[in-house]
């Protein structure tokens, strides 16, 4: 589905360039040419986005996001400015934008933090619904670009009887989409067991499986099924497959080739008909290689295989998940958290998650505790980088944060003309002798 954004900027080189740089990546841009045009089709219209400049003729973008905001409307919003207006849009964000970048920009950043700002707002759409008390498997899966050709491949096989193995590390959600793709299948109104292939000694799991007969060892007073057999007609689950030994591997490579199985202690064999799903986080062809995994078990568990992405691979994801457990946890606790701050949002954004959406929740669950009020910000989070940039944050005053801001702004102006100062000093709306000035000043 295409995004639907607002630009507004007064000057129509502007709007054409922010244009063709956000229809060429899919998204639908309306273009007003100033505050009150905008302000008019903000009113009349959902946008994913405002993207607005602040200084304009007659009502500024300050002041049309002051009238966005007295009438209710959250729409998240980004400031375009000069350098030289930098404290202006750093107050503009105090009456709720989400940020603010300088012109000129680099496109790649523009449109990184223009995704962050629409993801901000589906966020926060999402936990002001009232009465949502559950996340469909496909929201907790993910609905960024990288989860797209997973989600399609799943759609397609998923009536199948085929074998599936999923692979990825630790806590991307392997069970989650092995329960998703049993919900679409054919096989969704029989049973879906679950099996931890590396939480049982062999000889339990074996009896686990396949059941045993009376007698078939010290203990075995009855005769019991095995879960192979319970989930006639469903799905079995074997997570952590990487885990089994090499005899139960023989084992169930059997079962997988005879759709059979033999009960512990018993002579004869009971049909089965289940459909298998696997997972492991482990590099299985590289234990081929070693000799820890059989390579004719690796091809029937695997006629599909699904490479779920690590969280990092898929950030676009992570407003999303962080939503569902903040609700997720209002609900078990009785917390009424409303909103994640922008601040907040973004150093979720940029940690690099070892431990993925399983490491996501438990901060998650931490900062619904521990939120002071309504919001969720980044002292609550328990992040490692969340003091030291406080601190730095505290020591770093407002001129030393616009010298910052102007210096790379002029670094960029500087290279996008390719040295020419003259072109230089026009991109940045200033005069040769003052770009002179920053140049010298800076070291540039």
């Amino acid at each position: 589905m295409r995004t639907d954004i607002l630009v507004v900027d007064d000057e129509a080189e502007w709007l054409d360039t922010l244009r063709v740089l956000f229809e060429m990546k899919g998204w639908n841009v309306a273009m007003a040419s100033s505050a009150r045009e905008g302000l008019r089709f903000a009113s009349a219209r959902n946008f994913a986005l405002v993207l607005c400049d602040l200084a304009m003729p007659g009502m500024s973008g300050m002041d049309m996001l002051k009238a966005l905001r007295a009438a209710d409307n959250r729409t998240p919003f980004i400031i375009m400015t000069g350098v030289g207006s930098i404290p202006s849009a750093v107050e503009a964000m105090r009456f709720g934008a989400f940020n603010y970048i300088t012109k000129p920009f680099d496109a790649d950043e523009l449109e990184a933090l223009a995704r962050q700002a629409v993801e901000y707002g589906r966020l926060h759409r999402m936990l002001a619904e009232e009465g949502a008390r559950r996340v469909e498997p496909e929201m907790m899966l993910g609905t960024g670009r990288a989860m797209e050709s997973i989600l399609s491949t799943v759609d397609r096989i998923a009536e199948s009887t085929a074998s599936i193995l999923i692979q990825g590390e630790t806590g991307t959600g392997k069970s989650l989409l092995a329960k998703y793709i049993h919900k679409l299948s054919a096989r969704r109104e029989g049973p879906f067991l679950t099996i931890d292939c590396g939480a049982m000694p062999e000889g339990l799991l074996e009896s686990e499986l396949f059941g045993h007969v009376r007698g078939a060892f010290t203990g075995a007073l009855n005769a019991r099924r095995g879960l192979f057999q319970e989930a006639e007609g469903g799905t079995v689950f074997l997570d952590e497959i990487g885990e089994l030994s090499s005899v139960m591997q023989v084992k169930l490579l059997r079962v997988l080739q005879e759709h059979e199985i033999r009960p512990v202690g018993g002579n004869a064999v009971v049909p089965v008909n289940v459909r298998f799903i696997s997972a492991t986080h482990r590099d299985l062809p590289a234990a081929i290689k070693e000799g820890s995994f059989r390579e004719d078990l690796y091809y029937r568990l695997a006629v599909i295989r699904l490479r779920l992405p690590a969280l990092r691979e898929r950030r676009e994801d992570i407003a999303g998940f962080a939503g569902h457990f903040v609700r997720k946890y209002n609900q078990r606790y009785g917390r009424q958290v409303a909103r994640i701050s922008p601040a907040a949002l973004q150093s979720l954004q940029a940690q690099p998650w070892k431990g993925n959406i399983r490491e996501l929740e438990n901060v998650m669950e931490r900062a619904v505790l521990l939120a002071d009020g309504e919001s969720v910000t980044p002292g609550v989070l328990g992040l490692k980088d969340d003091a030291e940039e406080t601190e730095q944050m505290e020591e770093l005053s407002l001129q030393q944060a616009v010298q910052q801001a102007e210096r790379e702004a002029v670094a960029r102006a500087l290279a996008l003309a390719g040295g020419n100062r003259t072109r230089a000093a026009a991109l940045l709306g200033v005069s040769r002798r003052t770009l002179y000035d920053k140049l010298e000043d800076y070291g540039l």
